[in-house]
């Protein structure tokens, strides 16, 4: 996997998509066994599968501060 955005997103520059990945499945895994059962599951399994602008998009939805993953 590439460590650069090919999106268009401003400011995106030079991610760790394979730290950010990793990190929104611990999320929805703890979603998961705490609240939502298998919205949480789906959550974890579309994180598995996401491409690096989906990963942006869902780690913005859960309140990820992008900041911690630029190298």
């Amino acid at each position: 996997m590439e460590l650069f955005s090919n999106s268009g997103d401003s400011g995106a520059g030079r991610i760790d998509y394979n730290r950010l990945r990793k990190d929104l499945i611990n999320e929805f895994g703890a979603q998961m066994a705490v609240f939502s059962g298998v919205v949480g599951f789906a959550a974890m399994s579309d994180a598995q599968k996401a491409s690096e602008d989906q990963l942006l998009e869902m780690a913005r939805r859960v309140g990820f501060n992008i900041d911690r993953y630029r190298l």
